[in-house]
């Protein structure tokens, strides 16, 4: 009676546990990325490396009209890396305008050969085939010149303009990904609003990090609840997604540290268990492994643990 006893408590305290956890040791099924800083071959590397996995693709940015050097030594840097192993991918992203640029100068032409040249550089290195996060965030009215928050036709036009331009240009594969961040801003009011329209979208992205601005305490369920059901959240981002048959895809995800406006989880293991759900049926996803004021893994400690218990195994 006794050993039945005990054997039934076990089996029902399994049950409460995976009830509790249903998913949380599981190894996530999707194509790994991450951010490391620009040009960062080695790191992409090392990450690769701590991760245990054969496969993890390399994300940077480029602007257009950086010292066309500079653009020389990036797109040679990331074409070698690609080159060194087998199935890498490069996913670039590309403002929608240069730096002092404008919507107006942009549509008369002013920036044609500043894409041209940079489509034909990552050609040239083997990168025509790359994802391109054209005019990536366009949603967030801080993120440059060509944010679309005032003037969403003119960023419809631009985003039309140089998707164009670039796959005209001899061996370009370029694949385009019109790429938003979570919420609502300015005269955008729903993902369709800045949309360029099918011809010129082959993935759709969503930004996503643990942050829900002003609700410092929040609990982690309550941050995710929020990024899940507000306006342009996860929600509306599948729904937009299957209305215009586009993979998904995830380019920057990540934990935030606490202490400012944007109201940041810190070390969540929970945001990197919804996270490590969501992307199992993405074209792609990358974790941003920066600090541009969110942290790094290294700086959560928990989150970290949690990543590579969800990522960092081959499957």
């Amino acid at each position: 009676m006794k050993r039945k006893l005990a054997t039934t408590l076990v089996t029902t305290a399994l049950i409460i546990v995976s009830m509790a956890i249903p998913s949380e040791g599981a190894v996530t099924s999707s194509r790994l990325g991450v951010y490391v800083g620009p040009g960062k071959t080695a790191a992409v590397n090392d990450f690769r490396t701590w991760t245990g996995r054969s496969q993890v693709d390399a994300t940077d940015y480029l602007d257009p009209s950086e010292n066309t050097l500079w653009n020389q030594y990036a797109t040679k840097y990331w074409g070698d890396w690609k080159k060194a192993g087998t199935g890498r991918k490069f996913v670039l992203g590309l403002p929608l305008l240069p730096k002092g640029g404008n919507f107006a100068e942009g549509l008369a032409g002013k920036y044609d050969n500043q894409f041209r040249e940079l489509a034909d550089l990552m050609i040239k290195n083997d990168l025509g085939s790359s994802v391109v996060r054209l005019g990536y965030e366009g949603n967030n009215k801080i993120i440059g010149s060509w944010q679309g928050t005032d003037d969403p036709a003119a960023y419809r036009a631009m985003f039309r303009r140089v998707v164009t331009l670039m796959r005209a240009r001899t061996g370009a594969a370029f694949q385009f990904d019109y790429n938003m961040a979570v919420g609502p801003s300015g005269k955008v009011t729903s993902f369709e609003t800045l949309y360029p329209g099918d011809a010129y979208v082959d993935i759709v992205g969503l930004n996503i990090y643990d942050v829900w601005w002003q609700h410092p305490g929040a609990t982690p369920a309550q941050r995710w609840n929020h990024t899940l059901t507000t306006t342009m959240g996860v929600n509306d981002f599948k729904a937009f997604a299957a209305a215009h048959n586009k993979p998904k895809s995830y380019p920057e995800w990540g934990l935030y540290r606490k202490g400012d406006a944007y109201a940041g989880g810190g070390d969540s293991p929970y945001f990197i268990d919804r996270m490590a759900e969501l992307v199992r049926d993405s074209k792609y996803q990358a974790y941003f492994n920066l600090d541009w004021g969110s942290g790094t893994l290294d700086e959560f400690p928990k989150g970290r643990a949690q990543y590579k218990l969800r990522f960092g195994q081959e499957f």
